[in-house]
This record gives C-alpha cells, structure tokens and sequence, in this order.
C-alpha cells in the first residue's frame, strides 16, 4: 500500500470542508424556504426594480390627454338637434336602430337633406335641425346593404327634400357593398381622408349598416374594436358618424355584443317603430337630452317621401278617452255651472276615484275641450263633445 503524500492529504482535506460547506448550505436554504414562502403570502415583495432612466416616465409626455379648463378644444356645439336637445355632435357616435323596413333610411335622407341643404332651406321633421353647412364640408354615406339603383333613389329623395335638382359636390354617397369586407375600413379610411383634404372638413359621417363592417355582431372583440374605430373616425374628422343598425327579431334591443357595445359609448340612440304605415322615432338615449317628444311620419305620394304625420291614437288610449268623457257628462249636465272642487268631489263620488284622478279627468276633458272654464272661475260643459284622435290631445 502506498503511504498518501502530503499533498494528497491537503487535497482531500480541503474536499471535505467544500463538501461539508455545500451541504450545510443546502441545510440552510430548506429551512429558510418556508419562511420566504410565507413572507410573500405576508405582503412583502422584492424592492423594486431601479427605474429605467434612459426612458423616463415623466407627466409632461401625458399631457395631451389632460383635460383642463385654460385649453382650447374643438367646437362641441350638436351638428343635429331634437327639439333644442343634442342628439349627435363633433368627435362623437350616434346611432339609428330599427327593424328591417321600419323607417331608418327615411329618417337619413330627412338629415342628409338637412346637411346639404343651401342656408337651412329644406324639408325636416318639426323638431329636427340640421347644424347648417354653408361651408360645404363634406357629407360622406357610406351604404353597405342596398344596390346602387336603391341607393341613388334615396339618393334623389334627399335632393327633393332639399329642393336641390343636382347632387352637390360635397355630397359623397358610396355603395361599397361590391367590396370584400377586408376592404371595408381602408376604402372608409381613403374616402374621408381625401375629402377632408379636399372639402376643408367632414360635416358628418353616415354608416348604413354598420354590422356589415365586422364577420360576427356577437363578437365581444370586434364589436368593440368596430366601435373604437368608428369613434376615433369622429374624432379625427371632428364631426359626428351616424351608425344604422338593426334590431334583434322581435326585440327593441340593437343586434348582438355590438349593439351593446354602441348603447354604451354612444352620444344617442334613435329607435324607430312601425305600425300600420306611420313610423314613429323616439329618442330613447341622449347624453345631452331627456325624454323627448316622439316624431310620427310616414310615406307622401304627393310629395315624394316621408313627411310628419300627427300621432294616432290607439284602440285603448281611445277607450280610456271615451271613459272620461262619459264620467264628465254623468256629473256635469248642459247648462250646469260648477267650481273646480265641486267637479272634483262629483267625479270622485260618481266613479270611485281618488281625487288626483278626478283632478287628471278635467285636465283631460279641458285639453279635449269638453268642458270650459268661464270668466266667473265656473266650469260648463261644452255644447260639442267628442273623443278627438288628434296629436295634440292630452294623453293620460
């Protein structure tokens, strides 16, 4: 057997205390383990990371998206009104919903009419105004559903309206239904882009339809990124973009996740119904409005497109009418005279009623006058008395 040398000992000694050293390493770090995995459950973190100076988060690069009362900011002033109320302005999406053939294009062409009309001379709706384009800024439509014969028909009707015989320059009405849905945005992109440049500016944008411009209205992702698009569009151009969409069958509900996603970010939302053959818009959404009086139109063979019709009184507005007339004449008989309050303890006596109720029937019978209130402060029955279907009646 051979006798280890020194340095073989020396080797083999300083092996050892490695070895040894590593595993009461090892030793340590188990231990220690279950402390650090709990500290982490205990809210303590590694520090953090020194900030990146070499690109430095500083306030003044966000500045262009803080809101303060010294900056100038583009006119918001409404482009289209409802009976002094905003219902589409500048930077922002408005939207017109409705079942198939219910009135949406009709309601388009009465604003196109408005948009193109020369010093505000056209046919609108009574409480409709059209912001008025003496600086002929573009009109841009952009129609996704319809084929170009029906298209330049509603093309026509808005030049009638406008009591225009030429489609104007600024006019620009596009069929782009021929186009492959890839093509969609960058055709809508190149048109506004020119005629931005070419017209000085974009008075409004109409998109009809807007759900042809996405594969799937149910898509939470293309809904919103549709919606975004159309959204940045306004604020780009300044001006309001108009959005036609259609309603789930049976529902008064704008189509799919898009639908949804237009109610929520939307400056307003039209809903147009038909009955018969009187449409009916209503205002169910505004920012800057509340409940506002419906509009009722509907198709003129004598002039050529749909007008303002008075609002129709149904079967049982009708019947509730005719109820209160009745409880009138049952107390208050030709030639009687009485006070207020008298003829509200009479109604209330005769039909059971509470006294507002009775208070509402002599509203009801004094807009429809059936009763009238003479210089003595005595109310009378008047000698003609019928239910009237008119649009100005009182609606209980």
């Amino acid at each position: 057997m051979h006798k280890a040398t020194d340095e073989q000992i020396r080797k083999e000694t300083d092996r050892l205390r490695s070895l040894n050293a590593r595993l009461d390493n090892e030793k340590e770090a188990k231990r220690k383990a279950p402390v650090m995995a709990l500290d982490a459950f205990m809210g303590e973190s590694l520090p953090n990371p020194p900030p990146d100076i070499s690109n430095p988060r500083q306030l003044s690069n966000f500045e262009h998206l803080r809101i303060t009362s010294e900056k100038d900011y583009p006119n918001n002033e409404p482009v289209i009104t409802w009976d002094g109320s905003g219902i589409a302005a500048p930077g922002n999406i408005t939207a017109i919903s409705a079942q198939a053939k219910a009135g949406k294009t009709a309601f388009v062409t009465m604003l196109l009419s408005g948009a193109i009309s020369t010093g505000g001379f056209c046919d609108l709706f009574g409480q409709i105004n059209v912001l008025v384009n003496d600086s002929r800024k573009a009109v841009i439509v952009f129609d996704t559903e319809q084929a170009e014969a029906d298209q330049q028909y509603n093309v026509r009707t808005t030049l009638k309206r406008a009591g225009l015989s030429n489609t104007p320059d600024h006019l620009l009405s596009y069929n782009i239904r021929q186009l492959q849905l890839s093509e969609y945005r960058q055709t809508t992109d190149a048109i506004c882009e020119a005629a931005n440049s070419h017209f000085g500016g974009i008075h409004s944008i109409y998109i009809d339809g807007v759900a042809d411009y996405i594969k799937d209205v149910n898509s939470v992702e293309q809904a919103t990124e549709i919606r975004e698009y159309f959204t940045l569009l306004s604020i780009r151009y300044q001006c309001p973009v108009i959005l036609v969409i259609h309603q789930n069958p049976g529902s008064n509900k704008e189509r799919g996740h898009l639908g949804s996603e237009i109610q929520r970010k939307c400056y307003g939302i039209i809903n147009i119904t038909k009955d018969g053959d009187i449409s009916t818009a209503k205002n169910s959404f505004s920012r800057k409005a509340g409940e506002l009086e419906t509009i009722c139109f509907k198709y003129s063979s004598e002039y050529g497109y749909h007008v303002e019709v008075e609002a129709p009184v149904n079967d049982a507005q009708a019947s509730k009418l005719e109820r209160i007339k009745t409880s009138i004449k049952t107390v208050l008989k030709p030639l009687d005279t009485t006070s207020y309050m008298d003829l509200v303890r009479s109604i209330v006596g005769s039909t059971a009623c509470g006294e507002a109720t009775a208070k509402r029937y002599i509203s009801v019978a004094e807009a429809n006058k059936w009763v009238s209130k003479g210089e003595d402060g005595k109310y009378r029955l008047a000698q003609s008395v019928s239910v009237s279907t008119g649009i100005n009646q009182y609606q209980t």
